[in-house]
């Protein structure tokens, strides 16, 4: 079976880092509403709602609890700063 295509993912706060690697998808919330996040993803920055931002590896799901956050996603590429 042919390996997923994966992007880069790193979820940090100022004092911690919740995640950093690699991610089949990553879901989230604005203020427009719930959103996915895939390899090939247009280039965008959102501001994240309270709730729980969901990162799954391949492997298991990461869940991170944002009480808010800025989220870039370019080049396959998501930085998001939480808690902010």
């Amino acid at each position: 079976m042919a390996e997923q295509p994966r992007f880069k993912v790193k979820v940090f706060s100022p004092y911690q880092t919740f995640y950093k690697g690699t991610a089949l998808s990553l879901s989230a919330q604005n203020a427009t509403g719930p959103f996915d996040v895939l390899f090939n993803h247009g280039n965008f920055f959102t501001l994240i709602s309270p709730g729980i931002v969901r990162v799954d590896t391949g492997y298991d799901t990461v869940e991170i609890e944002v009480t808010r956050g800025i989220m870039r996603v370019a080049d396959n590429n998501v930085t998001l700063f939480a808690n902010v």
